[in-house]
């Protein structure tokens, strides 16, 4: 990655969140999230925050994570309590020292090329006016009245598995807690967005989806949950 995709370097918080599965989650990590920070060093000076929600402290992921050779981590183990996804989102967003914050899922994902983390960082750096907020692969989302926001939004969303924000707008837009704390919580939160002004980017080499199968395409990063 040459140092002229960006003006400067560029500083990240790079999230996941674990429950219970250390396996995958030092997969996602070790095979997926960081490769593509060691291949943007270039341009990029990152950190690492891992929101741990599991019953017992996975030690293995927490050594890889604190030991990881090259960026400074930050490993929270939440003593046993599950925060849930969008409430471990808000944690991570408080801890974040850096204005951007990409997020890939501990449990679903691979990465198939490692720039993957650029494309997704792109839009939020490109913008200049700072109407990004959000970037990552855009999926229907039903009615926005439902969720109790205007019927006149865009019905679609930011999809949860991967995506890259504004840190500063999650501090001060957070995520629901209560019913939405993990369902439809990236939902909520594009929503959210949308109403205070900001735009989703979407991006077409990222590939995000919930109990969907992908169909037919090539991506650098693919995410299925479910």
């Amino acid at each position: 990655m040459s140092s002229d995709l960006a003006p400067g370097r560029v500083a990240v918080s790079a999230v996941m969140v674990v429950h219970n599965d250390e396996d995958r989650g030092l997969t996602r990590l070790l095979r997926d999230l960081l490769p593509a920070l060691w291949l943007l060093r270039p341009v990029l000076d990152a950190e690492l925050i891992v929101v741990d929600n599991s019953p017992a402290r996975l030690d293995r992921l927490a050594n890889a994570v604190l030991d990881n050779g090259a960026f400074a981590g930050r490993y929270c183990w939440e003593g046993g309590r599950n925060l849930m996804y969008g409430p471990s989102l808000n944690l991570a967003a408080s801890l974040a020292r850096h204005p951007y914050l990409l997020y890939a899922c501990a449990a679903h994902g691979q990465s198939f090329d490692p720039t993957w983390a650029w494309d997704l960082l792109r839009p939020l750096i490109d913008d200049g006016d700072g109407e990004v907020g959000m970037a990552g692969s855009l999926q229907a989302s039903g009615s926005p009245a439902d969720l109790g926001f205007p019927a006149s939004l865009p019905p679609v969303h930011v999809q949860g598995g991967v995506f890259a924000a504004r840190s500063e707008l999650i501090r001060s837009h957070p995520y629901p807690h209560g019913p939405y704390a993990h369902w439809g919580s990236d939902v909520y939160q594009s929503f959210q967005l949308m109403q205070a002004g900001f735009r989703l980017a979407d991006v077409p080499t990222v590939k995000s989806l919930w109990r969907a199968a992908p169909g037919e395409g090539t991506w650098k990063y693919l995410h299925l949950g479910g």
